[in-house]
This record gives C-alpha cells, structure tokens and sequence, in this order.
C-alpha cells in the first residue's frame, strides 16, 4: 500500500455524504450530525457538508410487507438518483440511526484508503452483525490486522445504514431499485423489499456486481423508534436528542447489543 493508504483517508474528501432523516426527526438528524462530527473530527453541517434525503409517505403498501418498508426502498432510490444527477465520484449514504464507533476510529482511515485500490460498486460499512454465514475472511490491509479489510460478498445480511456507492456501479444500482421498487412480490430477487433486501439482491442478480464488507462491521445503529409513527419526542429536538444523548451514555458505560461494538 502507498504512503497515502498507510495515513488512511478523509471520510469527507472521499465520498459526499447522503443522510436519509424524516423531516419530523429533528432529533435524530442532529444526533445523526453529532456522528458524522465525531467520525471526522471536523464540524458537518447539513446545508454545507450533508445532502438530505426527506422519505416519502405512501397512503398504500404497494406489494410491499408495510408502507414503511417502502418508503424506506423509495428514499434509496433517491438518494441514489441524486448521486448519479450530481455526477460525484463515490457518495456515502447514511440512515438516521447511524453511530460511529471504536472500530471506525481505528481501522476506518485504512480501509478506505484500501477501497481507492480497488474495483468495486457498492462498500458497506455498516449492518448487522448477524449474517447467518461463516465469518468472512477479508483481504489484508497493510499495517493492520490481518482479520480487518473489505471482503467481497454475496450473502445476506441485514442492515443499510451505512454504505459507499461508486459511480461506476450507480445506473446498475438505480435499475435494480427501479426494479424492487414495481417488483411482483414473491419473487425474491427484485420483488418487494426494503434497502437492506435490496442490497443484498444486487449481487445476486449479476455476479458482476461487486459488494464489498467490511470487516469487522465500522458502523452499528442507534436504538431508536420506527419511522413511521413518530411520537412526540422525536418531534422535539431538546427532547430527542436528550434522550438520544441518556440512550448514548448508557451504551457507552453498559456496552450495546445493538452496535455489537
């Protein structure tokens, strides 16, 4: 690896942050903010540094399991169509419930730089440790340990809060949301799904999809209330993000089966 990898590389230079946040989560896009400024050690605002994706509410399920599910599908998709309009080279696309961890300040500034090294379409950085699979062995990364890099994958597993989605693989992606987002439902490559489903599909349908995994997993999730009925708290920024802060400091001291970090 060269002597820029070895120093790792920027989030914010590497790819242009796309944050998915419900316009009655204020909350939750300010904690989410307050991840993005520990991850980076710099201050992101969201009119300068974060586009927003705003998901929209549908009065039906549309084939899929609930109004949510495709809701959540549907704000992929956007974000994904706003990547491609703007023509940036790599965006990272973020769900509101996102939380940076030690795992990221340790090994993140080399894994991307490692990703700069190598073909790929679709990186995510974050989900659910539970992938029901051996654990994936990865390519090494020079300078860290042999168990931590990105491994090629094809499997399933849970989550989309946190992911890289490369120029190159953005019109494969964008068709393949299409897809799921008008699929028959039953089919279980392109029917009816939400993101994580989605995710996991695009590599199925052509092995010429690369997605990578990193491992270990750099982003967990915070606990938090479904979107699709927000109560008051969420509602209220003081209230939420005090609540998101306790929610915070008791993770920190107890240690979250959440984030498995």
């Amino acid at each position: 690896m060269n002597r820029r990898a070895a120093a790792g590389v920027d989030l914010l230079s590497f790819a242009h942050p796309i944050l998915i946040n419900m316009a009655n989560r204020p909350g939750r896009l300010q904690d989410s903010l307050y991840e993005l400024r520990s991850a980076t050690a710099q201050l992101v605002t969201a009119d300068r540094d974060v586009h927003l994706i705003r998901p929209r509410r549908f009065t039906d399920a549309g084939g899929f399991a609930s109004r949510g599910f495709r809701s959540n599908l549907d704000a992929h998709l956007q974000a994904a169509t706003w990547a491609r309009d703007s023509s940036v080279e790599r965006v990272l696309v973020l769900e509101d419930d996102l939380s940076f961890g030690r795992r990221w300040h340790r090994y993140g500034g080399a894994l991307l730089a490692a990703l700069t090294e190598r073909p790929w379409h679709i990186a995510s950085l974050g989900y659910l440790d539970e992938w029901g699979e051996a654990p994936l062995a990865p390519d090494p990364v020079d300078g860290i340990e042999p168990t931590v890099g990105w491994a090629r994958f094809t499997g399933k597993v849970n989550g989309a809060h946190a992911y890289f989605v490369h120029r190159s693989g953005l019109d494969a992606w964008i068709a393949h949301l299409q897809a799921v987002a008008v699929g028959r439902p039953g089919d279980d490559l392109r029917g009816p799904m939400p993101s994580d489903g989605a995710l996991n599909t695009f590599a199925w349908v052509d092995r010429a999809h690369i997605r990578l995994l990193a491992v270990p997993n750099l982003v967990g999730t915070r606990p938090t209330r479904s979107d699709i009925s927000p109560t008051i708290v969420d509602r209220l920024p003081l209230v939420g993000s005090g609540v998101e802060y306790l929610r915070r400091r008791r993770r920190r001291r107890h240690g979250s089966a959440v984030t498995n970090f």
